[in-house]
Formats: structure tokens, C-alpha cells, sequence
């Protein structure tokens, strides 16, 4: 068979080259997928599709119809994913509830996302009663629920009242707002509506309303970072935040990993509208020195490849101790949001060794934005 010319149909993401390729390959087309070459990194999105140049007819009027608007959303729904970028924000009508709603207002007109604001409100029968003295339950309890509902009711139009005001003087007035009133536990409520919402990121504080220090180990945003399949974005307390123009530097905290490859991904599509510059940066030993440099320098050649078009610095930081290199880093560089992916654990192993996205959650002032290992 003599050789034919292979060109160059078009150039996609990913995701979306792989939807086009398996819709030729099935109308009998053979199809290549080509990273972008580096010399071209003007070219958006990085990978090419390439076909015999006697196919390309055939193949132009598939992609006219597959690239239909009507048809990229219905693509996207049946592939679970929502056509349009969401944020969810868990409140608790608190202070930090209020700076996060902030924070993810700005964010959210960047992404051209829309807002779901969510409430858990306290169920006294689930939180409290113990099971051997369900039979107390009497009717007053019913008032109770009654009661609490109407209160949650009352304090979310207050907030959404005061967020749409927000909205109003910030000029975003077309920025979707919804809401979301569930009774029960917080952190199992956000966790399980955040698998049906899908949202592209949760927004939340870091402190509830009238915890004390002593009990922030045990907080709800520190749960949901650990149980959400999505990328949570705890925002401290002790954040002072100026406005989504002031958030200038995002570092990830790279242990090479293949997981960090999927976090990259997903953080790439989060700030990329934030005009943001991202480092990774990985923790060294003086004895593990040379070796995590080669496994910089590796990373680096992949994020090159794969993210032409994006600034991504690199570097070591050179320390025996995780959290002294990670914080002085931190400080040194005014490095505004802190990156990292976790890994689900078994309950021992969290009681006794909490996980690094954890401890980083109380040791930093610094908002943080946590990605599972799993892909979610």
C-alpha cells in the first residue's frame, strides 16, 4: 500500500479530541492523536487529530455536525458533566461564610459559574437521640423541627438577600444564585448533594459559628475535604481577602505522584481565569536532593507538553521538615492560594495520622484548595 499524506484535522483538549476520535474511528476513519509539539505552543489546547488526507471530506462534515452548540451540551450531559461551570457554598450564616461567599461571587463571574448556596440545618433527632431512646420521641419535637426550619429559611434569604445587594453594587447582577435548605448532618449533606450537584468547586470557611479553637479539628469543612469526590477550597478565617485581582500566586504541593497529573488538570481549569501564575514546589530532603530533581525535571517535560500555554514554574524547597519548608515557602514567595491533592484513609489511620490537606487546613492562613486522589 503506498503511503498517503496524513494532516492535521484540527486541534482540541483531550476529552474533546477523544470524543471526536471515537466518532470517526466508528464511521470507518482512521484517526491519530498527536500531542502539540512545543514550537507550536501558540496553538490552544494541545492535541492535534490527524487523518489520511483522502478522508478529510468525510471527516469535515462529521465534525460540522458533532460540533453543533446543541450537541457539545448534550455530549457533555450524557459524559455527567454540567454544561456549565458550578459552585457550590456551604454557609452557616457566620462570618467566614460570608468572606468565602465573597470569594466565590468574584470567582464565580470569572468562570461564568453558576452559585448554589447550601444550608444544613441541625436535626436534633439525628444529632442527638440515642437509639435506645427513640421511643421518647413525642410531638414537641415536631414543633422543634418546625421551628428550626422556619429560623434556616429566615437566616438564607437574609444572606442571599444581602449577596444579591453584593451582586447589585459589584455589577454581576446576571450571576446565577441558587439555594439549597437540607436538614441533617453538615458535612454528610454537603458531601452527598456535592455527588449529585457535581459542582466544579465547594467554597467554604474554615471555622463554623461559635466554635472554639479546640474544636476545629473536628469541623465540618475539614470533613467535606476529606469525603467530596470534587476540589474543596477552604477559606481561613484569618484570611484577609481584597478581591479576586489581588489573588496573583497558586502553589501546589507536588509529591510525584500520578495523581497529580488528574489535580493539574482540574486546577488548570479552575484558575486559569483568575490570570493567576502556578508553582509547584515539592519538599526536599538534603539525602533525597538529586533524585526529586530528576523527578522535577520529568514533571516539567509533561506539564510542557501538556499545557503549552500556561506559566508553570518549578521548584524545590530545600528543608528536613514538610511544614517549615511549605510555610516559609509559602510566606516568602506571597503565595496566595496552597494546592495540594489528598488521599482517602481509613479511619485509624485519620485518627491517628490526619492526612497532609488536614493539617495544612490548620496550620495556614493561606485559603487551600484540596483535590482527591481519586478522579472525581
Amino acid at each position: 500500500m503506498s503511503e498517503e499524506k496524513i494532516i492535521t484535522l484540527a486541534t482540541r483538549t483531550y476529552e474533546h479530541a477523544e470524543i471526536i476520535r471515537s466518532l470517526l474511528e466508528a464511521e470507518g476513519i482512521e484517526c491519530f492523536l498527536e500531542n502539540l509539539n512545543l514550537i507550536q505552543g501558540v496553538v490552544a489546547d494541545g492535541v492535534k487529530i490527524r487523518i489520511r488526507e483522502s478522508d478529510l471530506e468525510k471527516a469535515v462534515k462529521i465534525m460540522e455536525d458533532v460540533e453543533k452548540p446543541e450537541l457539545i451540551k448534550a455530549e457533555e450531559k450524557k459524559r455527567g458533566r454540567p454544561p456549565k461551570s458550578r459552585i457550590l457554598l456551604p454557609v452557616d450564616f457566620s462570618d467566614y461564610s460570608s468572606k468565602a461567599a465573597e470569594m466565590a461571587m468574584d470567582w464565580a463571574e470569572r468562570l461564568d459559574a453558576e452559585i448554589t448556596v447550601m444550608h444544613v440545618f441541625y436535626n436534633p433527632v439525628i444529632n442527638t437521640l440515642p437509639f435506645a431512646e427513640a421511643y421518647v420521641y413525642d410531638t414537641s419535637i415536631d414543633e422543634m423541627l418546625i421551628d428550626l426550619e422556619e429560623k434556616a429559611k429566615e437566616d438564607m434569604n437574609a444572606f442571599v438577600g444581602h449577596l444579591k445587594e453584593r451582586k447589585k453594587n459589584k455589577g454581576i447582577e446576571g450571576l446565577p444564585l441558587k439555594t439549597k435548605l437540607l436538614r441533617g448532618v453538615a458535612e454528610d449533606e454537603i458531601i452527598r448533594f456535592s455527588d449529585e450537584y457535581k459542582p466544579t468547586v465547594i467554597i467554604m470557611g474554615t471555622r463554623g459559628k461559635d466554635r472554639k479553637a479546640s474544636d476545629l479539628i473536628g469541623s465540618v469543612t475539614a470533613e467535606v475535604m476529606e469525603g467530596a469526590s470534587v476540589p474543596v477550597l477552604a477559606v481561613p478565617e484569618d484570611f484577609k481577602y481584597d478581591g479576586i485581582d489581588k489573588i496573583k500566586k497558586v502553589l501546589y504541593a507536588t509529591n510525584f505522584e500520578e495523581s497529580d497529573f488528574v489535580a493539574l488538570d482540574k486546577l488548570e481549569k479552575i484558575v486559569k481565569p483568575l490570570d493567576v501564575s502556578i508553582t509547584f514546589a515539592h519538599v526536599c530532603e538534603k539525602t533525597s536532593e538529586k533524585w526529586d530533581q530528576l523527578k522535577m525535571e520529568g514533571l516539567q517535560k509533561y506539564v510542557a507538553e501538556r499545557f503549552p500555554n500556561t506559566t508553570i514554574d518549578f521548584d524545590l524547597v530545600k528543608n528536613e521538615d514538610f511544614w517549615v519548608g511549605m510555610e516559609s515557602y509559602v510566606r516568602s514567595r506571597g503565595i496566595d492560594i496552597i494546592s495540594l491533592t489528598t488521599h482517602r484513609r481509613n479511619i485509624f489511620s485519620r485518627m491517628f495520622n490526619p492526612s497532609v490537606g488536614k493539617k495544612m487546613l490548620f496550620h495556614s492562613t493561606t485559603p487551600l484548595l484540596v483535590f482527591h486522589a481519586r478522579k472525581g
